[in-house]
């Protein structure tokens, strides 16, 4: 789990989300009220399918240089638009003590790439896949230099 992490307010603007994504190199952020408390989840996903709904369906088509002209477009003229329109108000979070299984198993079901971690509803963290397949080979490490340390 990554425990500094970043999160924006509801009436932070797509411009300034976009560019706190691409400085950090995520797809995706939590939105919090005043107290930290998980209001929201904003991903480049929720942004596109926002601006254009039909543009991940003529991704793979002929028209898909129309239909990025027409993306771009759009975006600048939302870009000073408040982010709470845009984020999924549906976040699906785990709470701090639950187990790595419970994280991937939401992880995998929802098709999601960040799950929230709460801690009496405010966020302490965030954990992705990548985190959980970490800590895994980590455990295996662990577990076997323990083995060679028997023998």
């Amino acid at each position: 789990m990554h425990r500094n992490t970043s999160s924006v307010l509801p009436d932070c603007s797509l411009k300034e989300v976009i560019k706190i994504m691409a400085l950090q190199r995520i797809n995706g952020i939590p939105v919090v009220d005043e107290n930290q408390r998980v209001i929201g989840f904003i991903s480049q996903h929720d942004i596109i399918k926002t601006l254009l709904p039909d543009y991940l369906t003529v991704i793979s088509s002929n028209i898909f240089l129309t239909e990025f002209i027409r993306l771009s477009k759009k975006l600048k003229e939302c870009a000073d638009l408040k982010i709470a329109q845009f984020m999924n108000k549906e976040v699906i979070t785990v709470n701090e003590d639950d187990n790595e299984v419970m994280a991937a198993g939401l992880l995998i079901r929802y098709r999601i790439h960040h799950l929230p971690v709460l801690r009496n509803g405010y966020l302490v963290g965030m954990v992705t896949m990548r985190d959980l397949l970490k800590a895994i080979l980590e455990q295996e490490e662990v577990q076997e230099s323990e083995q060679v340390e028997k023998k």
